[in-house]
C-alpha cells in the first residue's frame, strides 16, 4: 500500500509534544499502525522462511537468534526468554546441538548448569540472516524517505518503548480478566 507522505506528516508540534497534540483516533495514527502491522507480518514471515531454510521451526530459530544475540546463556534463561518449560528447553537445545548450530559447555559459575553458545555453523546462519535482513532494509531506504536515518531510528525506538509500556500495562490489568 502506497501512502501519501504529506498526509502522514506529523507537524513539529506533534513530534515535540506528542501526547497532548495527537489523538490515538486519527488517520495518521491508524495509517502508521497499519503500516507497522504489515511490517510486523513481513518480518515474521522472513523469520519463518529463514528458519525453514536452515531446517528449524520458528521457535528453534528464535532460540538460535537469542543465543546469538546474548552470547553464552543458560538453558534456564533461554527457557524464560522463550516462555517454555525447562523440559521443553532440553528437547529444543538437543535439536539445536544435534543440528550443529549450538554447543553446550560447563558453566564455570555453576557446576550444575551448562552454557549454550553458537557454533561456527550457527554463527554463519545468524550472520546470513542478518545480512539478508539488512539488505532488505537498505532496499526499503533506497530512493530516500524524506527523513534522516536518526529520525527514523528515534521514531522506531519510541514506538517500541510505547508498545512495550502498553504490553506491561495490559499484563498488569488484563483487558478481559480471567
Amino acid at each position: 500500500m502506497t501512502r501519501d507522505p504529506a498526509a502522514l506528516a506529523l507537524s513539529a508540534a506533534d513530534a515535540d509534544d506528542f501526547e497532548p497534540t495527537l489523538s490515538a483516533d486519527t488517520p495518521v495514527v491508524r495509517e502508521i499502525a497499519h503500516a507497522m502491522a504489515e511490517t510486523d507480518a513481513a518480518h515474521r514471515r522472513l523469520r519463518a522462511v529463514f528458519a525453514a531454510s536452515v531446517g528449524l521451526s520458528p521457535l528453534e530459530f528464535n532460540a538460535l537468534m537469542h543465543v546469538g544475540e546474548r552470547g553464552d546463556t543458560t538453558p534456564k534463561l533461554l527457557a524464560a526468554h522463550l516462555d517454555i518449560t525447562t523440559g521443553a528447553i532440553t528437547a529444543l537445545t538437543d535439536r539445536l546441538v544435534g543440528a550443529g548450530l549450538v554447543g553446550r559447555t560447563p558453566n564455570p559459575n555453576d557446576r550444575r548448569s551448562l552454557l549454550l553458545s553458537l557454533t561456527e555453523t550457527g554463527a554463519r546462519a545468524r550472520d546470513t540472516m542478518y545480512t539478508q535482513y539488512h539488505e532488505a532494509i537498505a532496499r526499503a531506504l533506497q530512493g530516500g524517505t524524506g527523513l534522516e536515518a536518526g529520525d527514523i531510528t528515534a521514531l522506531l525506538d519510541r514506538t517500541a518503548e510505547a508498545i512495550t509500556a502498553t504490553a506491561d500495562a495490559i499484563e498488569a490489568v488484563p483487558v478481559l480478566p480471567h
